[in-house]
């Protein structure tokens, strides 16, 4: 694997990616949230709000990295789906109890962007080790690149929310997320072994 052309690969992909799902990500999770809300209750809308939320984050994560891991063996389709389902999963469960436990509309962005990066990071980054296995030599510490990424980006990106800087907000995450994780998958191929790295 050539190291720069990988990270470079990545770090476009995944930015892309992960900008457009968090564009998305915020317009389905309170356009449809809201309907949802009024026919079905506060509850089942707050569900439906998280796993939107991390089902799209999820899913532009996982297209951007699958795009540039397949060329080293990774199942384009299976990371993508296995990468969305926890992040839907994951978030759906994490907003019920934030909005159970919380008070939400008070608590600072920064909390409640390390929330979110929890909630995301651990099960995404779960899922998305057990597909490493075969391909680096320590995959248990993509999990750690994972939380990494998350907290950093959404960290920064949340702090930087506010009227008129939306795009500002998405850009931040995208980047932050894409630079992080592809230095990260850089740093876990070279600690491979020699036959798997090459």
């Amino acid at each position: 694997m050539n190291n720069k052309s990988f990270f470079v690969q990545w770090v476009i992909a995944v930015t892309i990616t992960m900008m457009v799902a968090t564009m998305g990500a915020f317009l389905a999770m309170w356009t449809i949230s809201e309907a949802v809300t009024q026919l079905a209750g506060e509850a089942v809308g707050t569900l439906v709000a998280g796993a939107l939320f991390g089902g799209l984050l999820g899913l532009g994560a996982g297209v951007g990295q699958a795009f540039v891991l397949r060329s080293q063996g990774i199942a384009f389709g299976r990371w993508v789906i296995r990468t969305a389902l926890a992040g839907a999963i994951s978030m759906g469960l994490g907003f019920a109890l934030m909005f159970a436990l919380f008070d939400t509309e008070t608590m600072p962005e920064v909390v409640t962007a390390v929330l979110i990066a929890l909630f995301l990071a651990l099960p995404i980054g779960i899922v998305q080790m057990q597909m490493l296995k075969p391909h680096v030599a320590q995959p248990a510490l993509w999990v750690v690149v994972c939380l990494l990424a998350f907290l950093v980006a959404l960290g920064i990106g949340f702090s930087l929310d506010g009227e008129g800087r939306e795009w500002l907000l998405i850009g931040v995450v995208g980047v932050l997320f894409a630079v992080i994780s592809g230095a990260g998958m850089v740093w876990l191929a070279q600690r491979a072994d020699p036959a798997i790295a090459a």
